[in-house]
């Protein structure tokens, strides 16, 4: 009982301090570097399901993926993109939005990069 009641007050502690609300936003234009395009393929993998005594394997299909990573100052990002994957290269300058959240007290509670709308 002692440990149902710790597992309780312990994922309250964590659900109520991860809830930070975003009071401000900010949104700026910048000039990002594309440090890092990468293709991955295709692939399956086999999955075990047990019915009972029984175990089937069950193929689990994964997508290709089109990596590409746009840093700006020490903030990095990497989107799964096939339109952008094709038209940049590395080292390309790109420009993205971006974006900052602020809680009531302005401290920056999220950065992030964004596409231009």
């Amino acid at each position: 009982m002692k440990r149902f009641v710790l597992c309780v007050v312990i994922i309250i502690c964590v659900t109520f301090t991860g809830c930070q609300k975003v009071e401000r936003e900010e949104r700026e234009s910048v000039t990002a570097t594309v440090t890092n395009v990468r293709y991955r393929s295709a692939y399956v993998t086999q999955n075990m399901i047990y019915t009972g005594k029984t175990m089937i394997m069950t193929p689990v299909s994964h997508p290709a993926q089109y990596l590409v990573t746009i840093t700006y100052e020490d903030l990095s990002k990497t989107f799964d993109n096939s339109d952008l994957y094709e038209k940049v290269e590395e080292g390309q300058s790109i420009q993205m939005i971006l974006y900052k959240g602020y809680d009531k007290d302005d401290n920056l509670i999220k950065e992030t990069l964004q596409f231009p709308e």
